[in-house]
């Protein structure tokens, strides 16, 4: 009885290292490595979304078999694209105080609710204009063979399939 008590906990304990190790790497380093692309993967889910967001690019990466300079180029165009979003989504949040503005009153302000659908006109359109510069830059970096793949991967749908855990 002993001996089987012992031989679950040291099963426990290599189970416990595994899992450390998967999630923290040999060294600390986290999933991709000292030298890797940051340590996404705790910080909220914010993290975890940042994380899924580059796992599915390497995944892109590696189907289209890009180099590292190309790598590099799409990964700073993303991130690029992400600071605009970032900054169009921060624009927006002075909306909300003029819609509850608008809605505040007995009757409903047009003046105040045509200042937020304003806001929101614009916030759209330097997404849009973020979205468009992004995509000009990648298929700039791509060659045809590269844009081949992903307009095919995009014309099938659901390209993301055959990387997760779930295949």
């Amino acid at each position: 009885m002993t001996c089987l008590a012992i031989a679950i906990a040291v099963l426990g304990i290599a189970a416990m290292r595994r899992a450390h190790r998967r999630c923290h790497g040999y060294y600390g380093h986290g999933w991709y490595g000292p030298f890797g692309h940051g340590h996404w993967g705790h910080h909220g889910w914010h993290g975890k979304r940042h994380a899924r967001a580059r796992m599915m690019l390497h995944a892109l990466f590696m189907r289209i078999d890009a180099s590292p300079a190309q790598e590099r180029a799409i990964i700073a165009e993303f991130e690029k694209l992400q600071d605009r979003m970032r900054a169009a989504k921060a624009g927006l949040s002075d909306a909300r105080g003029d819609l509850g503005a608008a809605l505040r009153g007995p009757a409903l302000d047009d003046a105040a609710l045509g200042a937020v659908l304003g806001r929101v006109d614009t916030a759209t359109g330097e997404v849009r204009a973020a979205v468009v510069d992004a995509l000009r830059g990648v298929h700039g970096v791509l060659d045809d063979r590269q844009r081949g793949q992903i307009a095919d991967l995009l014309d099938r749908g659901g390209w993301w399939r055959g990387f997760g855990p779930y295949r």
